[in-house]
């Protein structure tokens, strides 16, 4: 349910040319028509205003002209869950939620019309690596600015975070990092601030986190590695670490592998039992971190440390450590064959591109 909601609701005296003003600046793409008393008369999209112009209505005339004053409606108890696949069913994008008499009390809205906020959590990315495993493709390039389906993979990652309201943004680099620099600059027309983090030598996918400010820690830090396509959804990620406040947060994948043999369970030289290929799963570091300020402060200048051993050095200084389970589509691009399964999946187009 929209937080601000109020923000979109008017009163039926109001002419189009008003309601029009609310609709862009609600940032809902809707008017909200209500009496004194709260009661909900209807509702007004870009659609009805346009939709009444064809029909010679003017700006000038009233909203109640143009007005849908049977939207469909549900109650408080109605939860999002089913408010989306409502919304889904039926192809349209505003829920309004009404109480028992009739008065409006909260909307839902679809998710390609929920606003983002800015957030104020500084993000690192780790590009400073050689990428020696997808040889020859990095001799003359950084492995984060190698083209996935037209597009930097660092660009893909960069437009995610800026999509989801990031806009303070460090990248770490060292091999060929003048080429990253060049391309990105400041962020300005990426919609982000970026900065540098240099590297005189390889600092390890954590060790360059010693030279942030005091100041940049103050809130949990989004680390994400370079060379990491995904469809997660950074901010909810950062928001469980701070509902947690946890001091430090890794993303975790189930890898599942199975033995192509009978494993054979013995006791002594006796036979107890067969399992028939069995399948083993594992938990594993899918490379996206949020990092407190205690975990931080274990870090040294200059010396090379990567996450998997600074997480270790957490759990033996008894910080509060926890993993956030992936079960979105992720990709470490730092094969060959993933480098071209990347260039392949269209999945990336609809997750990570625009």
């Amino acid at each position: 349910m929209s937080s601000e909601w109020k923000n979109s609701i008017v009163g039926p005296n109001i002419c189009l040319r008003e309601a029009l003003n609310v609709i862009e600046k609600s940032g809902y793409q809707i008017a909200i028509v209500a009496g004194k008393n709260g009661l909900l008369k209807g509702i007004v999209t870009d659609s009805d205003i346009r939709k009444g112009l064809l029909r010679g209505i003017s700006l000038s005339d009233k909203i109640t002209l143009v007005m849908n004053t049977e939207p469909t409606v549900v109650n408080a108890e109605f939860d999002i869950y089913n408010a989306k696949a409502l919304m889904k069913l039926n192809h349209f994008f505003h829920l309004p939620i009404v109480d028992g008499e009739g008065r409006i009390i909260g909307l839902h809205v679809a998710d390609n019309l929920q606003r983002i906020e800015d957030r104020k959590e500084c993000v690192v990315i780790m590009a400073g690596g050689k990428g020696k495993r997808l040889l020859p493709l990095t001799e003359n390039i950084p492995k984060p600015m190698l083209p996935i389906q037209g597009m930097p993979m660092l660009e893909h990652i960069i437009m995610k975070l800026q999509r989801e309201g990031f806009r303070d943004v460090r990248i770490s680099i060292n091999y060929l990092g003048n080429m990253i620099k060049d391309h990105f600059g400041d962020g300005r027309r990426f919609g982000v601030d970026i900065r540098y983090l240099e590297e005189n030598s390889p600092l390890g996918t954590a060790g360059v986190l010693a030279n942030l400010k005091d100041e940049e820690v103050n809130y949990p830090i989004l680390v994400t590695n370079g060379d990491v396509i995904t469809d997660i959804k950074y901010h909810d990620m950062l928001n469980y670490a701070l509902t947690k406040d946890s001091d430090g947060l890794m993303a975790v994948r189930t890898e599942e592998w199975m033995n192509p043999f009978a494993v054979v369970e013995s006791s002594n030289n006796r036979l107890v039992g067969l399992v028939e290929k069995p399948i083993q799963r594992n938990q594993v570091n899918a490379g996206i971190y949020c990092v407190g300020k205690k975990l931080i402060g274990l870090l040294k200048k200059g010396k090379y440390c990567d996450m998997p051993d600074l997480f270790v050095q957490g759990l033996s200084n008894n910080l509060d450590l926890n993993i956030y389970p992936l079960h979105e589509y992720w990709l470490d691009v730092g094969r060959p064959e993933d480098y071209e399964l990347a260039n392949k999946n269209s999945e990336l187009d609809s997750n990570t591109d625009s």
